[in-house]
């Protein structure tokens, strides 16, 4: 009985190496956008233009962070975290505009009432 190697194994595709950081990787954008982000959420609820503005931060940051995974990572980039700050960053572009509009309406009311 002859004990055989096992076979090789496939390699990754040029340039990418498993497990190492895509270059110029701080690791830190996409977390920083998901934070704004959440963070936004009751800003936009108390405060509209905190949470638009924090909003607005949040998808600038998941969508560069997105598209620099997605140019040095390739196929293999893992973009679900920028994905959640994106869309937690819409909704609180959302509430920022309704609590804003609320707001609004709610000194309209108290003008109106005044008089």
């Amino acid at each position: 009985m002859s004990s055989h190697p096992p076979p090789p194994g496939g390699q990754p595709p040029y340039g990418y190496v498993y497990g190492q950081p895509v270059p110029g990787d701080s690791g830190n954008q996409g977390v920083w956008a998901l934070v704004i982000a959440i963070v936004s959420i009751p800003a936009g609820c108390c405060c509209g233009i905190l949470g638009v503005a924090g909003g607005i931060v949040a998808v600038v940051l998941a969508r560069a962070e997105r598209s620099r995974l997605q140019q040095w990572g390739g196929p293999y980039a893992d973009t679900s975290m920028v994905t959640a700050a994106f869309w937690v960053g819409v909704a609180a572009i959302v509430l920022g505009v309704l609590g804003t509009l609320v707001s609004m309406g709610s000194a309209f009311i108290d003008l109106a009432t005044l008089s």
